[in-house]
C-alpha cells in the first residue's frame, strides 16, 4: 500500500518565530488538542533539537496511544518535522510548515502516514484517515488560532 498525505492550512495573528517557538514545544498539543484526544502524559524538552526524541501517552477515542517521536528537522522559524518512531503508524511525519502572509503567518500541516496492520491498515490510512484528520486538524487549528488571538 502508498503512503497517504493530508495537509491542512490556517491563518494565525502571529509573526511566524512566535507560531514556530509555540509549536516546538510538544507540551503545548495540551492548549489545542481535540476534546476526542485526552493528554495523560508528555515528556519532552521545550524547544525541538535535531534528532531528539518526545514522548506522549494519550488516549483517543477511548484507545490508549504511546508515542515517541523524533524531531527530523528544525528549521527556525521556517519548519518543524517530527517522525513517529513508536505510534500505531508505520510512516509518520508530521510537517509544520510556517509562512510569513499580510495577515501573520501561513501554517501548515503536512502528514505522510500509513497505519500498521498491512493492507487493512492501509485501507483504514487511505478511506477513513483523511476524515479523522480532517476533524482533528480542524479542531487543533481553530484552537490555535483562538490561542494566538488571546495572547
Amino acid at each position: 500500500m502508498n503512503t497517504c498525505f493530508f495537509h491542512a492550512s490556517t491563518i494565525l495573528e502571529a509573526d511566524c518565530e512566535r507560531v514556530f517557538t509555540f509549536h516546538e514545544n510538544p507540551e503545548n498539543i495540551k492548549k489545542i488538542a481535540p476534546p476526542s484526544l485526552r493528554l495523560h502524559r508528555v515528556d519532552c524538552q521545550k524547544s525541538a533539537t535535531l534528532h531528539e526524541l518526545f514522548r506522549i501517552e494519550a488516549t483517543q477515542f477511548g484507545l490508549p496511544i504511546r508515542w515517541v517521536g523524533r524531531w527530523e528537522k528544525v528549521e527556525r522559524p521556517r519548519l518543524l518535522l517530527d517522525s513517529g518512531v513508536e505510534s500505531p503508524f508505520k510512516i509518520w511525519r508530521h510537517s509544520h510548515i510556517f509562512e510569513e502572509h499580510p495577515s501573520g503567518c501561513l501554517m501548515t500541516d503536512r502528514v505522510e502516514f500509513l497505519l500498521k496492520g498491512g493492507w487493512p491498515g492501509g485501507l483504514i490510512s487511505k478511506f477513513v484517515m483523511p476524515f479523522i484528520f480532517s476533524a482533528m486538524f480542524r479542531a487543533r487549528h481553530e484552537a490555535t488560532r483562538r490561542w494566538f488571538a488571546n495572547q
